[in-house]
């Protein structure tokens, strides 16, 4: 009877390690489209102008989410499929029933852009534990990604400001 296949015990080791960072940024993002998908619905009752600059946002988070599952999957993990809108973004004013429908349009982007800047960091962070493959994901797309949001929120606050 032949030996069964020796075991990369290192290889195993470190996907196990990295899972847990990708699954938590995975819940980052899926926060993040659970937030978009309240804040469209209340850009529509403020009639905010610039709507499409967060429909693309939006839909950059989405495709952030699809990666970072795929990311997941291919190293074993079960990824997440569900977070609350903004869950540990720390931003008071997206987090409260009601909230964004009572903010000015500046507050109301002020409050998408500290969510954006809070998402770089906790991606900034994590290159610390990623293994080489996902500290590429996180490097090549996803950072420039979010740079991307924060640049254009801070841009459209700069024109609300205006």
């Amino acid at each position: 009877m032949p030996a069964p296949p020796a075991r990369d015990w290192h290889a195993e080791c470190s996907s196990e390690g990295v899972i847990e960072p990708l699954k938590s940024l995975l819940r980052v993002e899926l926060a993040a489209v659970a937030g978009y998908q309240k804040a469209l619905g209340a850009m529509r009752k403020k009639a905010l102008a610039d709507g499409d600059h967060i429909l693309r946002l939006a839909s950059d988070h989405q495709r952030t989410v699809t990666a970072l599952q795929g990311s997941v999957q291919a190293r074993g993990g079960v990824p997440a499929t569900a977070a609350s809108p903004w869950e540990g973004s720390g931003v008071e004013a997206l987090l409260g029933n009601g909230s964004l429908q009572r903010l000015d349009d500046r507050e109301f982007v002020g409050a998408l852009l500290e969510a954006e800047r809070r998402g770089l960091a906790e991606y900034e962070a994590a290159l610390l534990v990623l293994d080489v493959d996902a500290r590429e994901l996180v490097e090549l797309e996803l950072i420039p990604r979010q740079r991307r949001h924060v640049d254009a929120l801070s841009a459209l606050l700069v024109h609300l400001a205006a």
